[in-house]
């Protein structure tokens, strides 16, 4: 298994609560964290206006700011980007190597 970068925790996090994971329980296992270093991100996330924190009914819940969001779709782009179908190179190229 392959160690995650903060990056990477970062937009777990954030793309948890973009897909209806609001509760700090449920991010925490969509992200595979313990509840102590979830707490530690969810601040940073927090102190950078990525998410908001909100109280519903006496329990704790998680919103994407607008910043937030900007942050998923700059992420979706890229990923779009490093991860789309591979294009096949023009039989030129492998002309010389024939």
């Amino acid at each position: 298994m392959t160690r995650r970068s903060q990056m990477e925790i970062y937009i777990d996090i954030l793309k948890a609560v973009a897909e209806g994971k609001k509760k700090p329980t449920h991010i925490m296992y969509r992200a595979n964290l313990s509840w102590t270093r979830l707490k530690k991100y969810l601040d940073f996330l927090i102190s950078q206006d990525l998410l908001l924190e909100k109280d519903n009914d006496g329990s704790t819940v998680f919103a994407l700011t607008p910043k937030g969001k900007d942050v998923i779709g700059y992420f979706k782009r890229i990923e779009g980007e490093l991860y789309h179908k591979k294009k096949a190179l023009p039989s030129a190229v492998y002309a010389q190597y024939k």
